[in-house]
């Protein structure tokens, strides 16, 4: 697979072999010298398949490809002119942009590539609630800025855990920790600070699925990252539009539970569903 890398007006390059952020601190892999920029302007994460996508980190003036200002985290295509403040960079390289289409008809994309391994992980996998009436009735400037300063305060929960979030999905993401590299104590230490993010009014509404399960982790994509796919992330997907149905503001699966270090969590029957691809029915529980 070829590089990608982002091309800057003076023709020098900046491979994107792992998550870049952009924007005018020192401490960006892409530090722009540029009033119109924000500390933290910008991320670019690789994800599975060579796909990179861009996210705004709710920025002042906002991020801009081709001409069109982010609203939520967006699959970027070879050629793409990216503007932050007054610094124009073009990204060359990575997949074809597939086919505009909801997270729920493409989650099971995940699981075409080779696996290398098998393991148990915790996944939390969060949804802004209401997105689509949110981001038509209110002004593309606050829809990016709103947008890009949860998926930024979600993004540091996670690294203060030294863990990234490793799916961006529009209007949400997963994440997962897999039991080898990570106790359980770190998850669940982003998990509590996921908490207090929901109850903060300055965030947008969201959701929460949580699911513990053996995940196969693919072959390596651009860069040395990993895609995650197997049974269990589908399962997640499938509970978690569940969750949207019985309004949960928070949720977690059977195995969840099941694992849960003590002491557990108040849990509450949210009754017994039908999953697409799946046989019987399974239950999900609301979390206080």
């Amino acid at each position: 697979m070829a590089d990608a890398y982002l091309e800057h007006a003076d023709k020098t390059r900046t491979r994107l072999h792992r998550p870049v952020s952009l924007g005018r601190s020192s401490a960006c892999e892409v530090a722009l010298n540029d009033t119109e920029c924000s500390r933290r302007h910008a991320l670019i994460n690789p994800q599975a398949g060579g796909e990179f996508w861009i996210v705004d980190l709710g920025s002042t003036n906002g991020t801009h490809v081709n001409g069109r200002r982010l609203l939520r985290p967006t699959q970027l295509a070879d050629g793409d002119r990216i503007l932050l403040g007054r610094s124009e960079l073009t990204f060359r390289g990575g997949a074809p942009r597939a086919p505009v289409k909801t997270r729920r008809e493409s989650d099971t994309q995940m699981i075409t590539r080779p696996a290398i391994r098998v393991e148990e992980a915790w996944m939390v996998l969060a949804d802004i609630e209401g997105f689509t009436p949110f981001s038509q009735s209110h002004p593309p400037e606050e829809v990016s800025r709103r947008v890009g300063g949860w998926l930024s305060a979600c993004a540091a929960v996670f690294a203060a855990q030294k863990a990234d979030i490793q799916v961006y999905l529009g209007d949400g993401f997963l994440a997962y920790l897999p039991g080898r590299t990570f106790p359980p104590a770190r998850f669940f230490a982003a998990f509590a600070a996921l908490r207090q993010l929901q109850s903060d009014p300055a965030h947008l509404p969201f959701r929460l699925v949580v699911h513990h399960d053996r995940i196969t982790v693919g072959a390596a994509a651009a860069g040395g990252i990993e895609s995650v796919l197997g049974a269990g992330v589908n399962y997640l997907f499938r509970m978690e539009k569940v969750a949207g149905s019985v309004r949960a503001r928070c949720a977690a699966t059977p195995a969840a539970l099941s694992a849960w270090p003590a002491p557990k969590p108040k849990a509450t029957s949210a009754g017994l569903h039908v999953l697409k691809g799946f046989e019987g029915r399974h239950e999900l529980f609301t979390l206080a």
